[in-house]
């Protein structure tokens, strides 16, 4: 066959002789390719190498692309045509595939399973109190459900990291068993009569338990000065925001309850704690020289409720990893005032209403709150302190917002300014600011499993029968109470003695801040209870 039979031959001789630089190999397979059929065995090489295209005029300057990159391409293409589904045309459904919003769903499947349950009679299992004989604890048909809640608790989180694509989430298994065995010790040694005369609640060992074995497994330093990092499966299971967001999720707000003592506790609760929080977060950034995210956190999570506005406001503030100071500082430092505050008010003599407000405003955690109240030893004292509480804890929705709408825009104001500040203007160019939608960015930081907590109120209100709703709110505490105590093991994980010495003047620090926060908290919310309770 001539050249002048083969136009797309000679088209493809020159478009490649023109795309490369070493013009004698080019000419050779140019004149090889003109002159030799593509069928020829010896032109087989360029003919697998060289594809001809069309002459028409738009394709002139195109290249030639070689088979094996053509096939490639048709691959690619496959692949992009597959990837073209519903979830890439609709991004935003993503989002709520997320580690923000899968305590919403493990909280709310929980809740739904526990409205369940207590229509069918079943009770929640929980630890019975013990003297001598700690298997006295697991007495009782009522604790054969720690035998469903152990692997249902589990299947949820690992299916939630799964779903996230969390690393080493095929690991989980493992690293749950140990932290729900810590877990059950923790709960079981806080049964102890003894122990629990003392307040020594779970929490505690919880926290003990997790540092333990952190510094057993790796708690020296590294010869570089860092931290040996926990195993891979441990590490997984370490899920403290998870575990105590999903508690936070479980916690029902009773309106019928709230109803009759809701304006006092709205006085008692919502006057000083937004102010104060500030006030106190100020002081500790102008005074103690802590940085502000770590004086915001220390500050909510003592005027607020203890480890879940921690956790909240960690979020709001993308601090997460500065959380967990404050909360173990928290964990500790709340026995004295549980076990101080109800014989303080006894030795003042006021009423059990005004103790009770009291408790439930300076004491951190709603556990420690009713405990406080029952050593008191006065049923409405535990009434008005567990309402107190109770409208105190929906102080952590707005509390986050707010902080997270501060906190954004105190962001793109550093981020313009820094901007601004660029004198080079190629320095400039290459750093275009491109702001994101202030929407956007406050939706990222907003702590999701707020909604969550929202929506199982709302829930809990409208669709449990009311005869149902005492027991399904003590079954949702004491499964959320769970979530909590492995939240607490796993902040035990993350502390390290060697990191606790180098840290030596930031935990001072906070342990000031705290002593000074709490101070302050239980003055004024002492005044607060007995004019809301005594005076009107």
């Amino acid at each position: 066959m001539s050249a002048e039979q083969n136009p797309c031959q000679r088209r493809a001789s020159v478009d490649l002789l023109n795309d490369n630089n070493t013009s004698n190999n080019n000419s050779s397979i140019a004149n090889h390719a003109s002159t030799t059929p593509t069928t020829n065995t010896n032109s087989r090489r360029n003919s697998m190498t060289i594809t001809a295209i069309p002459t028409n005029e738009s394709d002139k300057k195109t290249p030639l692309p070689a088979t094996d990159s053509s096939t490639q391409s048709s691959k690619k293409d496959s692949y992009e045509k597959q990837a073209d589904t519903f979830l890439t045309r609709h991004p935003w459904l993503m989002g709520w595939n997320s580690e923000d919003w899968w305590p919403c769903w493990i909280g709310l499947f929980l809740f739904a399973m526990i409205a369940i349950a207590v229509r069918h009679g079943i009770p929640e299992a929980h630890f019975k109190i013990w003297s001598s004989n700690p298997f006295d604890s697991l007495h009782g048909t009522e604790n054969l459900g720690l035998l469903v809640l152990f692997p249902l608790q589990g299947l949820l989180v690992w299916l939630g990291l799964w779903a996230t694509g969390a690393k080493a989430w095929k690991q989980f298994p493992q690293g749950y068993l140990v932290v729900y065995v810590l877990s059950f010790l923790s709960k079981w040694l806080a049964a102890q009569k003894s122990i629990k005369s003392a307040s020594l609640g779970d929490s505690i060992w919880a926290i003990l338990f997790g540092t333990i074995l952190r510094n057993a497994m790796g708690g020296k330093a590294l010869p570089d000065g860092r931290s040996k990092p926990l195993a891979p499966w441990l590490k997984v299971a370490q899920q403290t925001e998870l575990y105590i967001a999903t508690s936070l999720v479980l916690l029902c707000i009773d309106f019928t309850v709230l109803k009759p003592l809701a304006p006092r506790a709205l006085f008692v609760s919502w006057i000083d704690t937004p102010t104060l929080f500030v006030v106190v977060a100020m002081l500790g950034v102008s005074w103690l020289k802590i940085d502000l995210q770590t004086a915001m956190i220390m500050s909510g999570a003592t005027f607020i409720c203890g480890s879940s506005a921690a956790i909240a406001l960690s979020a709001s503030l993308g601090a997460g990893n500065k959380a967990d100071l404050p909360i173990a500082i928290i964990s500790v430092f709340t026995i004295p005032s549980i076990i101080a505050l109800p014989y303080i008010a006894k030795a003042i003599g006021i009423s059990a209403n005004v103790a009770g407000a009291w408790f439930g405003g300076c004491v951190d955690s709603t556990g420690a709150v009713i405990a406080a109240a029952t050593i008191f030893g006065d049923n409405a004292a535990v009434q008005s302190s567990a309402v107190v509480k109770m409208v105190q804890n929906v102080l952590i929705g707005p509390i986050s917002v707010g902080v997270a709408i501060v906190w954004t825009k105190r962001e793109e104001r550093r981020t313009r300014a820094l901007h601004s500040s660029l004198e080079d203007e190629n320095l400039r160019s290459k750093t275009d600011f491109k702001p994101v939608p202030y929407g956007t960015m406050l939706w990222a930081r907003f702590p999701k499993f707020v909604l969550g907590f929202v929506l199982t109120a709302i829930l809990f209100n409208t669709a449990v029968p009311a005869g149902d709703r005492a027991n399904v709110n003590t079954f949702s505490f004491m499964v959320g109470e769970w979530f909590s105590t492995m939240s607490f093991v796993s902040i035990g994980m993350g502390l390290q003695f060697h990191e606790l010495r180098r840290d030596a003047r930031l935990l001072l620090k906070l342990t000031a801040l705290y002593a000074l926060a709490q101070l302050v908290d239980i003055l004024s919310t002492f005044a607060l209870a007995y004019v809301a309770f005594e005076l009107f």
